[in-house]
């Protein structure tokens, strides 16, 4: 009760603090909003419009952009103007000088007066700072020059008007505003950069353009708001920069103190231009070693006053007049060849005007090479000679060079000008197939009385050319390419037998002239692999031989012959012809296209025509030889063989025809003696089988038995025949019917014997077999005696055991050919001494001894049951005394 109590005292107690916390809580925030509403709360104050006066001063948007109204010229009087204000650019904190523009100008007199323009610059507070005028002389820009000492601050106005023949105009005023130089603080690059005659304090174009770089590099937030960059250096000492932006201001000369000035010593790696035709539109150019990253390349079109004769001489590698357009991104490189491609039509090139070509690597001199592009090799034509050409090779050769010269349907060739405009270039063939073009211009002319050239011409009928005429040779190799020969033709002539192989034509113009040989491949009759090669020789006179390695050739034609007979069944003859090959740098020996042919075949076949049996034929090539073969057909009954029919015509066995299609040869026969048959069976063995025989023959039918058998009957048209009087053979005379003989044989029987192999347990009987086998028959092996069984025995003296190792039987239960031995053997094993009281003693350890352990364990064990039994007992008694 007493806890009871002081419990509920303590429930009374928490109640009590908890209304208390309760209770404070809830007044917390009373006072807070009642302190709220105790503090001051400000009111909105409203500034009441001013009032503004009239005025004749003019607002920023109607006198132009950067113009406001200043404060001080609120409350001058209102004057009427005609005269247009000025207007004031940006004016920039820390500036020194003041412009504007909208300078106004009257003709007085005879003279043209401009307007004069007064400015005066104020502080924030409205103390003038200075006022000056100016009257510029010309334009409608004017500038003011601050006196000494005095700049433009922050907070201060600037107000112009200008005046002009008595009239003045209004009053315009600005406001200093900070520039984005005021704002921006350049980081100056560091590090190296190179020129190349610091010593004159000059920087080419290159360089500055290397050193703007540097700098955006360095300024990258601003790179946008740049408007120009001059650089400037003090031989290698000193390095500046001066910064234009886009709103006008300037940084003013900015020393660079870390970027360090080096002088170009080195030459950049020198070009050389390779040959330029007037229409590939490109130029390529090798230089003495591979490109350096960052190099920069160089195009001259043309030079102009000169500027060819000191581009490379003195290495200077530069123009002034002459139009240089810098190609870097335009060109690729592969390794030591720079290809610049000149496509457009400005850079056009033309023959006969020179180019030049600079290279720049990063802080290296310059170097240069010029050139002037020729006429364009044309794509090579292909020719059967090229040694040889034909008029219409050459026709092709000029149609390629005027083609490969020709832009937009303009010759680049150096056509008649002039005179001789509308003359088109003169391209012209030695008798070696060189080609030479020569403009119109260069030859030497004599004109009609129509006024028209005609062109002088030297006694070998080329063109006669004027003194320091310039002409372009292209040698006969640049232009020609060698065709491949012909192929050889194939022809089989079924009708003679032969297959002939002919070269291709090789006389005339237009033909391969050129041909040196050809090879011919076929299999012979064996199917064995042939090639032959017929070669063609031309002797000093112009005589041509043919000779062949393996086959009888025409020596005048070339013309190869083979014989059909001595070629493989269906076999394809292949030849390809070969050349000498071209001029320098195309000497390669060409071959023709593989030029084959297959022979067509045929079939001989064998027709009975009622006869019985068959007869192969055989399966030639069209127009081979074919002997007729003899006949092999069973005539019908009571005919004989007469001769052979082939397409209509009789044949006898042994003719040879041409085979030229599947062709039959069919029997013919002719009434003939009368056919009889001999049927023959046997059992037991073989005879000869049955056979033919004709009315009135002797036929004698053999059946002697083989090794071992034995004649057991014979009978003849169901009779049996005397076997002592035909023991081996039968024979009918004076044939008039059909016999049937049947002959049975008596096959061989063979015996089964055993033995022992060697030495066996005495009065161990070998066992016997009385029976009797035929080949093929099963038989048993005897079981008397089995492999492992044993006998006591003797040998030598010494007791011991014999053990049955089994049977040996070659046959394996099968009868063969022959009689069969089944073989058995015995091995032997004698006792060692005194065994016998050995095995006694052996019996006498194992037996039992009597004794009392038995019962001691007896005991043991029930003592050790009782104990168990009491100690469980007593554990269950003290169980139930603690319960």
């Amino acid at each position: 009760m007493i806890i009871m109590k002081h419990k509920n005292v303590i429930r009374f107690f928490s109640l009590v603090l908890a209304s208390l916390m309760i209770l404070s809580m809830s007044e917390a925030p009373i006072t807070y909003a009642k302190n709220l509403q105790d503090e001051p709360q400000p009111e909105n104050q409203i500034v009441p419009p001013v009032k503004e006066e009239p005025s004749s001063i003019k607002s920023n948007e109607e006198q132009g952009e950067d113009l406001e109204i200043g404060p001080e010229i609120v409350d001058q009087p209102v004057r009427q103007s005609t005269l247009p204000a000025p207007t004031i650019g940006k004016v920039f904190y820390d500036a020194t000088t003041i412009s504007g523009a909208n300078v106004q100008r009257k003709r007085v007199g005879k003279k043209t007066v401009r307007s004069t323009v007064y400015v005066t610059l104020k502080d924030k507070n409205g103390n003038e700072k200075a006022t000056v005028s100016v009257t510029p002389k010309s334009g409608t820009s004017w500038t003011v020059n601050l006196p000494g000492g005095v700049t433009v601050a922050a907070g201060d106005t600037v107000t112009a008007y200008q005046t002009l023949d008595g009239a003045t105009s209004d009053v315009v005023t600005a406001n200093a505003e900070p520039s984005m130089a005021n704002q921006t603080t350049l980081t100056m690059p560091a590090g190296e950069i190179w020129i190349e005659h610091p010593d004159a304090n000059l920087v080419n174009k290159d360089e500055q353009a290397e050193a703007i770089e540097m700098l955006k590099k360095a300024n990258p937030d601003i790179a946008k708001d740049i408007k120009k960059v001059e650089f400037s250096i003090d031989y290698t000492n000193h390095a500046y920069y001066e910064v234009t932006y886009t709103d006008g201001s300037t940084s003013g000369k900015v020393e660079a103190t870390d970027l360090k000035i080096k002088q170009v010593t080195e030459t950049s790696a020198a070009p050389t231009i390779k040959k330029v035709q007037v229409t590939d539109g490109q130029i390529i150019v090798t230089l003495d070693k591979e490109v350096a990253a960052g190099t920069k390349f160089y195009f001259v079109k043309e030079f102009t006053d000169h500027e060819d004769n000191n581009f490379c001489e003195n290495g200077s590698c530069k123009v002034d007049k002459s139009n240089s357009e810098e190609m870097s991104q335009a060109v690729s490189v592969n390794g030591t060849t720079v290809t610049f491609p000149i496509k457009d039509k400005v850079n056009d090139l033309k023959l006969g005007r020179e180019f030049g070509i600079a290279v720049k690597e990063p802080h290296k001199f310059r170097s240069c090479a010029k050139s002037e592009p020729v006429i364009t090799t044309p794509k090579k034509v292909d020719v059967r000679d090229p040694k040889k050409l034909t008029d219409d090779d050459k026709k092709a050769i000029d149609k390629a060079v005027r083609d490969a010269n020709t832009v937009n349907g303009v010759s680049k060739l150096p056509d008649g000008t002039g005179d001789n405009d509308g003359t088109p270039a003169f391209i012209e063939f030695d008798k070696d197939g060189n080609v030479t073009i020569i403009s119109p211009n260069d030859v030497v002319v004599d004109w009609d009385s129509n006024y028209k050239p005609i062109y002088a011409k030297n006694p070998d009928g080329t063109y006669k050319l004027n003194d320091g005429a310039k002409v372009t040779k292209f040698p006969a190799k640049d232009l020609v390419k060698n065709l491949k020969p012909d192929s050889p033709k194939i022809a089989v002539n079924t009708d003679d037998g032969k297959v002939t192989i002919t070269p291709p034509a090789y006389e005339n113009a237009g033909d391969d002239t050129d041909l040196a040989s050809y090879t011919i491949t076929y299999k012979d009759e064996s199917g064995a692999e042939k090639t032959v090669t017929a070669t063609r020789t031309v002797d000093a006179t112009g005589k041509t031989t043919w000779t062949s390695d393996g086959a009888t050739v025409d020596a005048n034609t070339g013309v190869v012959t083979l014989e059909i007979k001595d070629l493989a069944v269906g076999d394809t003859i292949t030849a390809k012809a070969k050349d000498n090959g071209g001029l320098e740098g195309d000497t390669e020996e060409l071959e023709s296209d593989l030029a084959s042919k297959t022979l067509e075949t045929a079939t001989v076949s064998y027709n009975g025509n009622g006869g019985t049996g068959e007869m192969k034929g055989k399966k030639l090539n069209k127009g081979s030889k074919y002997k007729i073969l003899s006949n092999a057909f069973t005539a019908p009954e009571n005919q004989e063989f007469d001769t052979w029919e082939v397409n209509g015509k009789k044949l006898a066995p042994g003719t040879e025809i041409t085979v030229d299609k599947d062709t039959q040869v069919t029997a013919i026969w002719k009434e003939g003696r009368v056919k009889l048959k001999i049927t023959t069976s046997v059992t037991n063995g073989t005879i000869d089988p049955s056979c033919d025989a004709y009315k009135g023959d002797n036929k004698t039918i053999n059946y002697a038995p083989k090794d071992g058998y034995k004649l057991k009957s014979v009978t003849v048209d169901g009779a049996e025949a005397d076997i002592s009087q035909h023991p081996s053979s039968y024979t009918f005379t004076n044939l008039d019917k059909n016999h049937e003989i049947a002959v049975v044989y008596e096959l061989p029987t063979y015996t089964v014997t055993y033995n022992w192999g060697g030495e066996a347990p005495e009065g161990k009987a070998v066992p016997k077999d009385t029976g009797s086998y035929y080949a093929g028959d099963h038989y048993d092996v005897d079981a008397t005696y089995k492999a492992g069984d044993t006998a006591e025995g003797e040998k030598d003296g010494k007791k011991g055991t014999w053990t049955f190792s089994g049977w040996t039987d070659p046959n394996n239960g099968t009868m063969g050919d022959g009689d069969a031995t089944i073989t058995g053997s015995w091995t032997f094993k004698a006792e060692p001494v005194n065994s016998e009281n050995e095995r006694t003693n052996s019996r006498a350890s194992v037996l039992p001894k009597t004794g009392d352990a038995m019962s001691t364990s007896f005991y043991v064990g029930a003592m050790a049951l009782i104990g168990s039994a009491l100690l469980a007992l007593a554990l269950g008694l003290e169980k139930n005394n603690n319960q």
